[in-house]
C-alpha cells in the first residue's frame, strides 16, 4: 500500500515539474525574443549568440524565476 502511495506521489510530482518546465519555457519564449529556448526533461535550456553579454544587460535573463509568477 505504501509503495503505491509513493509511486502515485512521484507521478504527481513529475507531472507538476514537467508542467512548470513547459510553462517557464513558454513564458521565456514570449519575454525573450531571439533566443533559442528548449524545454527538456526537468530543465529549460537557453542558447543564443552573445548570451553572456545579453545576460549582463537584460534583467529578465537574470531572474527567469520571475516569469513563473
Amino acid at each position: 500500500m505504501m509503495e503505491r502511495l509513493e509511486a502515485r506521489g512521484r507521478r504527481i510530482a513529475e507531472r507538476a515539474a514537467d508542467a512548470a518546465v513547459e510553462r517557464l519555457a513558454a513564458e521565456a519564449r514570449a519575454a525573450l525574443p531571439g533566443l533559442e529556448i528548449e524545454a527538456e526533461a526537468g530543465r529549460v535550456t537557453i542558447a543564443a549568440r552573445s548570451l553572456g553579454r545579453r545576460w549582463l544587460t537584460d534583467p529578465a535573463l537574470r531572474w527567469l524565476g520571475g516569469l513563473l509568477r
